[in-house]
């Protein structure tokens, strides 16, 4: 029998994430380039998925692995996730092992259901054990699931009385897109699971929303920081930001030295108002 899984350390706040990375053949330099650059800065934390640019974003994470060097593996904390309409039994460890090929990492760090499909969460999570079993897989987690599937998730994982546990919900989390606040990470955190937060700068316009540049200009940083850093105010929430420009990369990065005062986060709240009740999610 396996030993039951570690708890889930992310070796960093901040890390890397590849959507829509991979897709046009134009713009593979330049991205190669910018994970290249973020590995050769400090970036530890990789995010990527079998979706993106079907397998296009992961064989570029594998470019930029490879010239990282192998050797190096260990520093990394590598994320997939597998599609729903893959997440059968045998389909899970189907789809991971093409993704470990695809990036030839030789195994996942975390490992998520992209949202909820067809296949019941048994299924999922019977491949995420085999997976483990196996050292395919360090960690499992899922992407996208509100309360109510979370809940149902973490029932079917208590039924098949697995050695390991979910770890991770990652999730659309920003200052435009606040509703998790008042249910979802709340029970969250009572079951110590993690919040990887995607899109943390919401479609691009906080990183000149009037206000945070206001409070950036006041910091002499950036209003995307000042976003990174509102995101990372919470201990358990890691925030994985897209940019293929050098110089935004490493602003990223820098982010996670950023404290925000209270006096800052009251500003904050009130261009941004928290979710109120009426926004509370089902809980059964």
């Amino acid at each position: 029998m396996p030993t039951p899984g570690p708890t889930l350390h992310f070796p960093a706040r901040i890390g890397l994430g590849t959507w829509k990375m991979g897709a046009s053949r134009a713009a593979q330099a330049q991205e190669l380039a910018a994970v290249s650059h973020a590995l050769s800065v400090g970036y530890r934390l990789l995010d990527t998925a079998e979706m993106y640019a079907d397998g296009g974003a992961e064989r570029l994470v594998g470019r930029a692995l490879k010239d990282f060097g192998g050797s190096r593996r260990e520093q990394l904390f590598i994320v997939s996730k597998v599609l729903p309409e893959h997440a059968s039994h045998s389909g899970t460890i189907r789809a991971c092992e093409a993704s470990i090929a695809r990036m030839g990492c030789d195994y996942l760090d975390l490992y998520l259901l992209h949202w909820r499909g067809a296949h019941p969460f048994r299924e999922t999570l019977l491949g995420f054990d085999d997976l483990r079993q196996r050292g395919l897989i360090r960690h499992y987690g899922v992407s996208n699931l509100d309360l109510s599937e979370l809940a149902q998730w973490l029932e079917a994982e208590k039924a098949l009385q697995l050695d390991s546990t979910t770890q991770c919900n990652q999730l659309y989390y920003c200052l435009e897109s606040r509703a998790i606040e008042f249910a979802l990470l709340p029970w969250q955190r009572e079951r110590a699971i993690q919040t990887m937060a995607y899109s943390p700068l919401g479609q691009g316009a906080l990183a000149s929303q009037p206000l945070l540049e206001q409070i950036a200009r006041e910091r002499g940083v950036t209003a995307a920081q000042i976003a990174l850093a509102w995101v990372l105010r919470q201990a358990d929430v890691v925030a994985i930001p897209k940019s293929v420009q050098p110089q935004r990369i490493d602003q990223n990065l820098q982010a996670a030295q950023l404290q925000l005062s209270a006096a800052e986060l009251a500003r904050i709240d009130q261009a941004f108002p928290p979710p109120r009740s009426k926004q509370r999610l089902a809980t059964t």
